[in-house]
């Protein structure tokens, strides 16, 4: 993979995961306790597991490695940092 390639995967990351900043509450309503993938601003796929959208994002030609992956926690979930 060459160096140009690279990097304009890294800037698909930054702005897919600015859109999922921007658009948490829409997608926390839609995708709650999903796993969902997101490649140019948009949702390509989305299942209760992870794996099982790693399944699905290879079934349709996608190479799960190169998008963002994203869970949406329970919403009475608590985290310790």
């Amino acid at each position: 993979m060459e160096d140009s390639e690279v990097l304009e995967m890294a800037k698909r990351a930054q702005r897919d995961s600015k859109w999922i900043s921007d658009n948490y509450d829409q997608l926390r309503e839609k995708y709650d306790k999903k796993a969902f993938a997101v490649k140019d601003g948009k949702v390509v796929g989305d299942a209760d597991t992870v794996q099982d959208l790693v399944d699905k994002l290879e079934k349709n030609g996608e190479n799960a490695a190169f998008l963002l992956i994203e869970v949406i926690p329970p919403k009475d979930a608590s985290f310790i940092l």
